[in-house]
C-alpha cells in the first residue's frame, strides 16, 4: 500500500513540475521570445579579442601592435582597451598589403620619416 500511494505521489509531483515547465517555456514554434545570441564585435576591444581575432600571441601583439599600430583609447583598471574601428582599419590594410604586423610597422615608420 504504501508504494502504491508513494508513486501516485511522485506522479503529482511530476505533473506540476510538468505544468510549470509547460507555462514557462516557450512554444517549440515561437523563438521571437528567446534571445538570440549577437557575432557583434564590441565598440571597445580586449588583448584577448585581438589576439584571437588576429591570430597571435600576446608577445607578438606587445612587440609588434601595441603603441606602434594601435594606440590604447581606454584603460579600465591595468587593461588596455582598442576602438574597434582602428583594430577593422588595420586588419583591411594588412591583408590589402599581405604584410605581417614588423613589416607594416617599418613601412609605416619610412612614410613618416619622409
Amino acid at each position: 500500500m504504501e508504494t502504491l500511494t508513494t508513486l501516485k505521489l511522485l506522479l503529482e509531483e511530476a505533473r506540476k513540475i510538468h505544468d510549470l515547465l509547460a507555462e514557462r517555456m516557450p512554444e517549440p514554434g515561437r523563438i521571437d521570445d528567446v534571445p538570440q545570441p549577437t557575432d557583434e564585435v564590441p565598440e571597445h576591444v580586449d588583448i584577448t579579442w585581438l589576439t584571437e581575432y588576429f591570430q597571435i600571441s600576446k608577445g607578438t601583439f606587445y612587440n609588434e601592435v601595441d603603441g606602434k599600430l594601435l594606440e590604447a583609447i581606454l584603460n579600465i583598471g591595468r587593461r588596455p582597451y582598442y576602438l574597434k574601428s582602428d583594430v577593422i582599419k588595420l586588419m583591411t590594410e594588412r591583408k590589402k598589403k599581405h604584410l605581417g604586423f614588423k613589416k607594416l610597422n617599418t613601412e609605416r615608420e619610412k612614410q613618416a620619416n619622409k
